[in-house]
């Protein structure tokens, strides 16, 4: 097998039939399960080559007359051979999980206002920041990530602040502020108005009321703090949500988490979805001098594409939900309080992925466990900015303040907490601010009634 993937890939590319298959994977991997359901069911409808079967083990594929570009179609979908001929022994990653990915309404309105103001190279680079924005707008990639050897981050800077002036304003925002300060200048008010100095420089006050403090860090009077606050109170925070899906009034879980031998596993939950496979009498009417083999051999390729693409989506899919599971067990097992804090990014480099891939495969999909149904995004938090980790750092410190004394907040009570506000973030990462702070854990602070 390794000599036959190395000649396959002396001259391996991208043919027009491969990025057909790459392009039919990732509009499957982003589906829902009961949206895959819906497709395979048409697709059963317009093409007479599939049928559907009752078994997983009669659900298999057929050779066809171009074997050689569905086996290079397997090099580019296998996580395990894959590799690109060249100097050095450096293990290149799947293209079908580094495709960047982005929420469908929201990209084609960003890329369609793009196509009308920018240049050809301002236009890739635009392409390029809008596929990896997330349902809120935020970019889930840092410029220097983004830049590579290709542009500069400069370049990206730059592109980037013309898609947050493009509608809806503030999208491909990488710090709470830029969105409410992109929106605050569209609204004509100055960069070095009061209501934009509010946002820039007294956000976290802001959020917890203290007017005061950022009467005295602006040197303005209460009045015009109160008429600022009103202002940014009315902006969008999360442009992007706008051209995002509403959620299903019935949630159908994509995975669930179950119960297996004193342990927990995971499965995805295919079991509406219908198994399918090629009907073989078919295959005869390709190799007959036939009016009929051209269809054929159209619908046949149609079969495989589909049937690749379903396959390689239950191989990511799988891949991740396994893994997250396996960070997120204690969460499973014990409850609120045990979620760990991690980011899309992170986490696909655990994996070895691109997290433009894994951002495609947890949107708009479900989980369902003993702890609830949860939509997978629950188990991600984005990066958090020095502002925020301030904004965290307080509300530790003030829970600790408020606290009875003859019975102190473990970290965990603290993660409790911080997640009825809306902060998720671990016990582990509550411990590590708490000590960052000089504050003693629970049992030292302690006081005797």
């Amino acid at each position: 097998m390794a000599e036959k993937s190395t000649n396959l890939t002396q001259g391996l590319k991208l043919t027009p039939s491969l990025i057909h298959t790459l392009a039919y994977y990732l509009k499957l991997l982003e589906m829902p399960s009961i949206e895959l359901e819906v497709l395979i069911r048409d697709e059963l409808d317009r093409n007479p080559l599939l049928e559907e079967v009752e078994e997983e083990s009669e659900a298999t594929e057929v050779e066809t007359e171009n074997k050689e570009e569905f086996e290079l179609l397997d090099l580019y979908a296998s996580d395990d051979i894959f590799s690109l001929p060249q100097d050095s022994d450096e293990e290149k990653p799947d293209p079908f999980e580094n495709t960047p990915a982005h929420n469908d309404r929201l990209y084609d309105h960003l890329m369609r206002q793009a196509k009308r103001k920018l240049s050809e190279r301002e236009l890739e680079i635009a392409e390029l920041i809008i596929s990896n924005l997330d349902e809120d707008g935020y970019l889930t990639l840092a410029p220097e990530e983004l830049a590579g050897e290709d542009y500069s981050i400069e370049e990206i800077e730059k592109i980037r602040r013309i898609i947050q002036s493009f509608e809806p304003v503030g999208c491909a925002w990488r710090d709470v502020r830029e969105p409410l300060i992109a929106q605050l200048i569209h609204l004509g008010y100055a960069p070095d108005s009061v209501e934009c100095r509010l946002v820039r420089d007294c956000l976290k006050y802001l959020r917890t009321g203290n007017l005061k403090q950022c009467q005295e860090i602006l040197n303005v009077d209460e009045k015009r703090i109160i008429q600022a606050k009103q202002v940014i109170m009315k902006l969008d925070p999360k442009p992007g949500l706008q051209y995002s899906t509403i959620d299903p009034p019935y949630v159908y879980p994509d995975f669930i988490v179950y119960w297996q031998d004193n342990d927990l596993d995971v499965r995805l939950n295919e079991e509406n979805i219908p198994r399918i496979r090629i009907k073989k009498e078919y295959l005869e009417k390709i190799k007959q001098d036939s009016e009929d083999a051209e269809f054929v051999r159209e619908k046949l390729k149609s079969a495989q594409n589909l049937i690749r693409a379903i396959e390689k989506r239950r191989k990511t899919l799988t891949k991740i939900i396994k893994a997250l599971l396996d960070y997120q067990k204690d969460y499973f097992l014990k409850g609120e309080g045990y979620l760990k804090s991690i980011t899309i990014a992170d986490f696909a480099k655990q994996l070895g992925m691109n997290p433009s891939t894994v951002s495609r495969a947890i949107s708009g999909k479900y989980i369902e466990s003993p702890r609830g149904i949860h939509k997978l995004k629950f188990f991600f938090s984005a990066p958090v900015a020095n502002t925020e980790k301030a904004f965290i750092f307080d509300k530790i410190k003030e829970a600790i303040e408020n606290e009875d004394k003859t019975s102190p907040l473990s970290d965990v009570q603290i993660a409790k907490k911080l997640a009825r506000m809306g902060i998720i973030i671990s016990r582990r990462t509550v411990a590590k601010y708490r000590e960052m702070l000089n504050i003693p854990p629970h049992n030292l602070r302690r006081i005797q009634g």
